[in-house]
């Protein structure tokens, strides 16, 4: 169990990572966690090594426990599933992204070849419904009229 945390919370070179860091913010809200009298925890500040992984009590070296273990492996997992999925959700967000360019790139050119350009851009239309009669220019980077592109098109 020891390996997928290393692997989350430390970087090629073996330093701790934003994960690291996150696990120990979630950590830092809650303290030990460690029941050290009847029905109450201990509650002092922990430290998590990434490098081991093992979270240790300040108030009690007793305390100490591996990353995975009851009562902290809930939190630490949580923590990375939790990071797994904003890395996730960001690399789709990429994906949308560069499709989107694919698309208005093939648009801008179809554009240019329409108009004749030699030079142009490739400009990605803007949010929101399109003003009355206009229809987005991917090679201009403007609103056109609808029909533009008809009175370019050779008969």
């Amino acid at each position: 169990m020891a390996t997928p945390i290393r692997e989350a919370c430390l970087t090629a070179d073996d330093q701790p990572n934003e994960n690291s860091g996150r696990v120990q913010a979630a950590l830092d809200k809650k303290g030990c966690m460690c029941v050290n009298r009847p029905g109450g925890r201990c509650k002092a500040p922990v430290v998590f090594d990434a490098t081991e992984p093992y979270i240790t009590c300040t108030a009690n070296p007793r305390h100490g426990r591996a990353a995975y273990d009851k009562p902290y492996g809930k939190i630490v997992f949580g923590v990375l599933f939790g990071a797994i999925q904003e890395e996730e959700a960001r690399q789709h967000g990429r994906r949308l992204e560069e499709q989107q360019f694919q698309q208005d790139t093939r648009e801008a050119n179809r554009e240019a070849t329409v108009l004749g350009l030699a030079e142009y851009g490739v400009y990605t239309r803007p949010g929101g419904p399109a003003p009355d009669g206009k229809t987005w220019s991917f090679a201009l980077g403007n609103w056109q009229d609808e029909d533009y592109l008809l009175l370019h098109t050779p008969k």
